[in-house]
């Protein structure tokens, strides 16, 4: 048997608002890297489309920026069939085994373990398949967030570079974490 090798597995999500028991997720990413993310295994993007947008005042800013963004109007006219959350959700489950099969995934992200974690909870646990995706990940995470504030600890602003609006799409969210990191790791080698 082939030991597997060690790999992050990039997470990130955009939803209707901040809570997983009453948002909804209207896209999400997936990249698995290797352990210093200089390599690409492979990658999973998806809108989702949910039975029926949120019209109240608690999806204002979230509508407002993916409005801008443009995920709303991908969500709009994507097919009910290949965006539906039981589809995507297999496929989640599909991509993640695939990387599963020689990886051991540790998840990655920007707020990951509080915030889509959670919701792909939810979202898959509906679908009776978050066990499934749980054991194939591994209980050790890589949280962006505390090696920002380890740099805000320091005296350091992790967020100086920031000259435009960040997009607020997967894409985007995904690409910063990674380039962030590698930049991290480079510092503390």
């Amino acid at each position: 048997m082939t030991r597997k090798t060690e790999a992050l597995l990039w997470v990130d999500i955009e939803t209707t608002g901040t809570d997983p028991r009453t948002d909804l997720m209207l896209e999400i990413g997936l990249r698995c890297t290797s352990m210093d993310a200089k390599t690409e295994h492979a990658r999973f993007e998806s809108v989702i489309k949910p039975g029926v947008l949120p019209t109240d005042r608690s999806f204002a800013f979230a509508h407002k920026t993916h409005e801008a963004n443009g995920l709303i109007d991908e969500v709009i006219d994507a097919s009910p069939e290949l965006c539906s959350t039981a589809r995507v959700a297999l496929a989640v489950i599909d991509f993640t085994q695939s990387m599963a099969e020689t990886h051991v995934l540790h998840p990655a992200g920007t707020n990951m373990m509080g915030f889509d974690l959670p919701f792909l909870e939810h979202y898959l646990f509906a679908e009776d398949r978050w066990g499934r995706f749980h054991r194939m990940l591994s209980y050790r995470s890589l949280d962006m967030t505390a090696i920002r504030l380890t740099q805000t600890a320091l005296g350091a602003d992790p967020y100086e570079h920031y000259t435009e609006p960040k997009t607020h799409r997967v894409k985007d969210c995904l690409d910063t974490d990674i380039h962030e990191y590698v930049e991290w790791l480079e510092l503390v080698k």
